[in-house]
């Protein structure tokens, strides 16, 4: 395949296409668009950017406060609705000349005016522009460049469609680094390993010189839309920069020449009680960029999951590639008030309103669930409520302004007496309807896919959706979510529950005998009930409760782990259970949990396959034997030192600073033995390691990061084996097998060494 020609610049008529991206420069903005020949098209508009002020006190002259300060402005006073009252508010329309000084306008205000209210004024141009013109990535269109250097847009198909024509056959780049072990963003070498049109190519890295020279030949002849990286942000993209500027040389990266790379700051912050890291991102001009190692959702939903989100949320796709799910969803909501003109704050202004103690143990509470009867379970049928919370926001018009509205008397949250107005539609419930629609009719299409790529496109772009509709319950009660707020996230709570109630009572009406529950899931239980008996008490829940219910599938048996410190009491989230369709479902088991080293994952799913085609508990009891000698033979491997370090790596992530440590933990040893080696590890992120010694005993250093392990140093029989065993007394515990018992059967004593390999064996693992 011919590469194309660099991006041309678009004249005076008019030019049919696909959307494909913007960014600020002096002026205006730049805009590219894929023509329908495949071309790249780059075009320039003198695009003004609005931000909204509300001035309390009158008498604030902004002309003059403007002028003195030099921004480059116009004021305009006008009309704008403000979100919880309804009312429409008088304020100052700011229009920027220049969006370069966009930042810069804001600030310069804010600190002159700070305790008047700005809106409108926290959005990045990109999304500002988009929401203006009503784009998204690759919208099918039609754009006319106009005298007064302007672009008039005609989109062709609706953002919130559901059935879409053929994108653009964009071209896309594969991009990693070749590595000796694992990968790694800290190697020092550098070889590059370049895949498009179904072939692959490697370039060694031992000549920066040559390294550039070769890259630039294959963007040149391949001219790619998209490069997709593997650690792209991190290693690949800031090494190759470093060794142009070093050598003199250009890099041909961006399409647009005139632009500089787009970087950002690495950020580090906390969620959900862990510190996360996000390497700063590197985006390009005129391509677009996405690294794998730095993308949750492409993990998640793969490339066709991000340009899914990236069309509901209207932000650019490298963008979209990296943010948090919040951020996209945050996105969606303001663009929704941008088209209805609705002012967007720039930060959170609605606190909690006064709860008495009282009150506040009412309304502060989660979702309801009931425990099971740790063990296991046979002929046991699994009933999930359909995107629950979201069903319920969009089923009772929940959303921050509808919450207890001043218009409104109905007290209808169950237990809080919440009112929720029945006048106007939320916010929130307009924004999930349609993501919800999308995703029922994605799932639809993945049952009756026919063929492997249709299948998989599906559950990409289904799965993407799924996790903006987990999210948006959180995001309600989210500190810092500009229409969030927190009797609007008690009151979804609140319906949940409620919800839960009466499906049980609907399932226990017909005969059923509840097994477990957990917040939107069911697990029933009924002699001689079939798949119809079940699938008719979700036709009655979901007519009971106004969120679909339905039958995710009968189990042969499932098991409820019970706790590892007290035998009687089950561990809530965790199970595993083979479908009667010939599916293995496990939440929680040591297998789906990234801390657990490879070799005990693949031991745990061996058991389990073993148990397969037992189709209740005595066949499970009767396998009991082969287990057990599947359990010796593994366990032998691992105690003679025949099992390859590399399956035996533990996964963490590191809560500090390698001197904010005030012991001698693994983490904390591996994070300086790093740092002494010039790899500064910053919390956040993953480190790698194998055990050599847990007590230290025997060898201080007690860990090695992969990055520095030698095959000669071994690893903590003891330690592994105690974690192998725990896996294996997480599915034996209910027959009398607890870690004791299996000790004693399989011989393991109460020493320490660390198994060195023999030579011959180094040879065959490495």
């Amino acid at each position: 395949m011919k590469g194309r020609k660099d991006g041309k610049e678009g004249g005076r008529g008019t030019i049919s296409g696909w959307f494909f991206d913007v960014y600020p420069v002096r002026g205006g903005v730049h805009v590219w668009i894929i023509a329908e020949d495949g071309e790249p098209v780059l075009l320039f508009e003198t695009f003004r950017p609005t931000f909204y002020l509300y001035v309390e006190h009158h008498d604030v002259d902004l002309e003059g406060l403007s002028k003195r300060l030099e921004l480059p402005v116009t004021l305009r006073e006008t009309c704008q609705i403000e979100l919880f009252s309804g009312q429409e508010w008088h304020v100052t329309s700011v229009t920027v000349h220049d969006p370069m000084q966009w930042n810069q306008c804001v600030r310069a205000l804010s600190r002159h005016l700070p305790h008047d209210v700005f809106f409108n004024s926290n959005i990045p141009i990109p999304q500002l522009y988009l929401y203006h013109h009503d784009l998204f990535p690759l919208a099918y269109c039609t754009c006319r460049p106009a005298d007064d250097g302007s672009l008039h847009w005609t989109v062709l198909e609706d953002r919130e469609a559901i059935q879409t024509g053929p994108g653009p056959d964009l071209r896309i780049l594969r991009l990693c680094h070749v590595y000796d072990g694992r990968p790694s963003k800290y190697d020092v070498s550098l070889t590059l390993q370049i895949s498009y049109d179904d072939r692959t190519y490697t370039i060694e890295g031992n000549n920066p010189v040559g390294v550039l020279e070769t890259f630039n030949e294959h963007l040149c002849r391949f001219d790619p839309d998209v490069i997709v990286s593997s650690w792209g942000d991190a290693l690949i993209f800031p090494r190759l920069t470093r060794d142009a500027k070093q050598h003199n040389m250009s890099l041909h990266l961006n399409r647009d020449a005139s632009h500089p790379y787009m970087k950002t700051q690495e950020r580090i912050f906390w969620t959900y009680g862990e510190v996360i890291h996000r390497d700063a991102a590197f985006m390009l001009a005129g391509r677009w960029h996405i690294d794998t190692k730095n993308s949750f959702m492409m993990e998640e939903g793969g490339l066709n999951g991000i340009l899914e989100i990236a069309r509901l949320t209207q932000m650019p796709v490298q963008k979209t590639g990296r943010a948090a799910i919040g951020t996209g969803l945050a996105s969606m909501q303001m663009s929704y008030a941008y088209r209805n003109g609705i002012l967007i704050p720039a930060e959170k202004k609605e606190g909690e309103a006064f709860k008495t103690a009282e009150d506040l143990l009412l309304s502060d509470r989660g979702g309801l669930v009931f425990l099971p009867d740790p063990g296991y379970h046979e002929q046991v049928a699994e009933l999930d409520f359909s995107s629950m919370y979201p069903s319920l926001m969009v089923k009772h018009n929940i959303s921050p302004e509808t919450i207890d509205c001043p218009c409104c008397d109905n007290r209808v949250v169950p237990e809080l007496g919440y009112t929720i107005c029945e006048r106007r539609q939320g916010l929130v419930p307009a924004v999930l309807k349609p993501v919800l629609a999308r995703r029922a009719y994605y799932k639809e299409q993945k049952r009756k896919a026919t063929s492997p790529e249709a299948h998989r496109r599906y559950h990409q772009m289904q799965n993407a959706l799924k996790w903006m509709l987990v999210t948006c319950f959180g995001y309600l009660g989210y500190k810092n979510a500009r229409f969030g707020r927190i009797e609007a996230h008690e009151a979804v709570n609140a319906f949940s529950r409620e919800a839960l109630l009466t499906a049980k009572e609907v399932a226990e009406a017909h005969g059923t005998h509840l097994v477990h529950a957990i917040i939107d899931c069911l697990w029933l239980k009924k002699p001689a009930a079939t798949r119809e008996d079940y699938e008719a008490i979700c036709c009655h829940i979901t007519e009971a409760v106004g969120v679909e219910m339905s039958l995710e599938g009968v189990y042969n048996w499932i098991l409820f782990p019970p706790s590892k410190t007290d035998p009687g009491i089950p561990t809530v989230g965790k199970y595993v259970g083979w479908y009667d369709h010939g599916e293995l479902k496990v939440r929680g088991l040591e297998m789906r949990r990234r801390d657990t080293p490879g070799y005990v994952k693949h031991v745990q799913a061996r058991l389990l396959d073993l148990l397969e085609d037992a189709g209740s508990i005595n066949q499970i009891r009767i396998r009991i034997p082969a287990l057990i000698e599947e359990v010796r033979f593994h366990l032998h491997e691992l105690r003679q030192g025949r099992v390859d370090p590399r399956d035996l790596l533990i996964r963490r992530r590191v809560q500090k600073k390698k001197n904010e440590y005030r012991n001698n933990n693994l983490i904390a040893l591996v994070v300086r033995d790093l740092a002494s080696r010039g790899i500064q590890v910053q919390p956040g992120e993953i480190i790698e390691f194998i055990i050599l010694d847990q007590t230290g005993k025997r060898d201080p250093r007690k860990a090695r990061s992969l990055l520095t392990y030698q095959p000669e140093d071994g690893y903590d029989t003891e330690k592994y084996t105690e974690q192998l065993l725990k896996a294996v007394e997480t599915l034996l515990a209910p027959f009398g097998y607890d870690m004791g018992h299996l000790k004693h059967l399989f011989g393991v004593k109460k020493r320490r060494r660390r198994n060195k390999p023999e030579k011959a064996q180094l040879e065959l693992l490495f």
